[in-house]
């Protein structure tokens, strides 16, 4: 069980609140904080974020040299190295991470800003991608990079109104894909410290009002020139510099709670929002990567340019206008389209929800055509069709959770999350490892992070938990579901059920998890309440639990003969309690959501029962190998 056993270091980040030896009020940290990363042992599950972050070991290089400082333009802070960013002193076979960057000349970058401002992005791309491509094939060798206030605008293009769903051009969507595209091999070749992605996706606004303020950037980032924009680089037009997501959105996880609602209400709006949001999270994931990288390169141990990251500065900047930014964080993780989520995370653009009116795409179109008065040539414009006809209404708005039966707006509710699962995870891997990884010095308190984050997975309707906890298709890594997966277990664990501490006292005070504390005091027991949906949830619980021990427990511990048992004893305690409810009424029987849940218990309960089998089975042919070889 080693992997399981190491995965649970992360139990040791927890605060002491040892008050109760009730499992589900007890402490799970009974030790103090380990600086060891949380899972020594990594393990390719899925696509979780940060995989290759396991360790810091993954990040030392193949020697060591003399260093000197280097800055970063884009951080305002000293990188101790002995290359620019990016490189290490290797052998010659060694081939950096990323290119080194270098400004656009001045024509170039002129050039650049004209086609950005007189709205044509398609050829800045056009121009753009020709530099990118024609890069030096040596590493060593900096290649031509836009400055960051292009990089920004090009970044807005990929979800602004004006390029996706309401495009002023016919071909704009696709110059919307054009520009995801460019700065996804952007990202790929330079990195985003040597792009200057920092300055690039920052949002100006300050911490106690939605107004852009821009004073900061100038102080830390203008040059003095008199070309120069807030951020010290060729100045874009207001129509433009003024427009950007970065602009009009409060703060990042604004936009990322809007950005959520939308995939509920504004189905059409969230196919760009997507797209938007998936890059800006392999950014943000690349970004804590390589500034883990250098910063153990670097020896350390207050990890400098971790704290200087694009995701903290997206956490410290929510955590100036709210005490509370723990709960600002986990609103928009959850964000789903409902009243609540909508009044808070509005639109980021005025009505952006809304497409094209059909009499505006009309009245374009005859704004084209050739109008000659003296010729009698009206373009259209005295048709009878159009005389006569009334206008044209606006079309409905796009998809909305309506006030129909709550069933079918659970219905609506789980088909948007199935989508969204996978960001809302791999968001929460980022923010969970960077309050890990920073100890003392994170902007936001780990423990807090978790229960709250926790307390609103215990919430979800059946199916969207099902889908949320599901070990197989989850975003986070195998110690973070392990975490997740354990916390939320507690919350539904009756006071009843026994201590881990009787079971394994050294264990459990160093936050882990063995076979014998899940098969003794959580597989038997029912959940602490009567309803089904909750006892349900437990189910599924226990069984992702058991499958991720069974999956991934190595060493000299396993299952005991006496799984079978907890197992069936757990499922008929579980039948058992929410057979205490008491129906509705004298001859009205169970709720359709009662009905389902009781279904989803029985279908978990028959997992259960297959996974103990399976984990016999294997055991008692392990043990038969052995003794045969024994026997040899």
């Amino acid at each position: 069980m080693d992997i399981v056993r190491n995965a649970f270091n992360l139990w040791t980040r927890r605060d002491p609140q040892t008050t109760s030896d009730s499992p589900s009020e007890m402490s799970r940290r009974g030790s103090t904080p380990t600086l060891t990363p949380a899972n020594p042992n990594p393990i390719a599950i899925s696509s979780s974020p940060l995989s290759s972050l396991h360790t810091t070991a993954s990040f030392a290089t193949a020697a060591s040299a003399s260093v000197s400082a280097s800055s970063s333009p884009n951080d305002g802070c000293s990188i101790v190295t002995n290359n620019p960013v990016g490189y290490g002193d290797c052998d010659d076979n060694y081939r950096p991470r990323y290119h080194r960057s270098t400004a656009l000349p001045p024509e170039l970058k002129e050039h650049c800003r004209v086609y950005l401002e007189e709205a044509l992005p398609r050829q800045a791309i056009f121009l753009l991608d020709n530099l990118l491509s024609t890069r030096p094939g040596d590493h060593q060798h900096p290649g031509y990079c836009p400055p960051p206030s292009q990089i920004s605008l090009l970044c807005s293009i990929i979800v602004h109104p004006d390029f996706t769903t309401r495009p002023k051009e016919p071909d704009w969507p696709r110059i919307s894909l054009q520009s995801l595209v460019y700065l996804r091999d952007l990202l790929a070749v330079f990195g985003p410290i040597n792009a200057g992605f920092k300055e690039s996706v920052l949002f100006i606004t300050n911490a106690t009002s939605d107004r852009p303020d821009l004073d900061s950037y100038i102080a830390h980032y203008s040059d003095g020139g008199p070309d120069a924009d807030e951020r010290g680089l060729v100045r874009l037009s207001p129509r433009h510099g003024n427009d950007s997501v970065w602009q009009r959105g409060r703060d990042f996880f604004s936009v990322v709670g809007w950005a959520f609602n939308c995939s509920v209400l504004y189905p059409e709006r969230w196919q760009w929002w997507r797209r938007w949001l998936e890059f800006m999270l392999d950014l943000l994931e690349k970004d804590l990567e390589e500034r883990n990288r250098l910063d153990v390169e670097n020896d350390s141990d207050d990890m400098p340019l971790l704290q200087s990251s694009i995701l903290a500065s997206y956490i410290t900047q929510r955590s100036g206008r709210t005490a509370d930014v723990i709960m600002w964080t986990i609103k928009a993780l959850f964000a789903d389209g409902n009243v609540s989520s909508s009044s808070v995370f509005q639109e980021v653009w005025h009505r952006e929800h809304r497409n094209r009116p059909r009499q505006q795409r009309t009245a374009n179109k005859r704004k084209r055509e050739k109008i000659n008065i003296d010729k009698g040539e009206y373009g259209g414009y005295l048709d009878d069709e159009s005389v006569h006809s009334s206008q044209a209404s606006e079309p409905p708005t796009p998809q909305k959770r309506g006030t129909k039966s709550p069933s079918a707006g659970e219905e609506v509710l789980g088909t948007a999350y199935i989508e969204t699962i996978p960001l809302r995870q791999r968001l929460f891997s980022l923010v969970s490892y960077l309050c890990y990884s920073l100890h003392d010095a994170s902007p936001i308190d780990f423990s807090s992070l978790y229960k709250k984050f926790e307390q609103r997975t215990k919430e979800l309707p059946l199916p969207v938990f099902a889908l949320f906890i599901n070990n197989s298709t989850s975003a986070l890594r195998v110690d973070q579901q392990i975490e997740m997966l354990q916390g939320v277990l507690f919350l539904f664990t009756p006071s009843s059920a026994l201590n881990p501490r009787k079971v394994d006292r050294v264990r459990f005070e160093e936050g882990g998890i063995s076979p014998a504390i899940l098969e003794r005091c959580f597989l038997p027991y029912p959940a602490n309440t009567i309803e089904v949906e909750d006892n349900a949830k437990m189910s599924v619980l226990l069984e992702n639990l058991l499958m991720i021990v069974w999956r991934h427990g190595e060493g000299d511990e396993s299952f005991s003969e006496n799984l079978r048992g907890a197992v069936s004893k757990g499922i008929e305690a579980r039948r058992e309690k929410i057979n205490k409810k008491k129906t509705r009424g004298r001859g009205r029987g169970f709720s359709d959501s009662e009905l389902e849940a009781r279904a989803a218990l029985e279908l978990s309960a028959a997992r259960l029962m297959w996974l103990a089998e399976a984990i016999a089975e294997s055991i008692e042919a392990k043990s038969d190998e052995d003794a045969m070889e024994e026997d040899a």
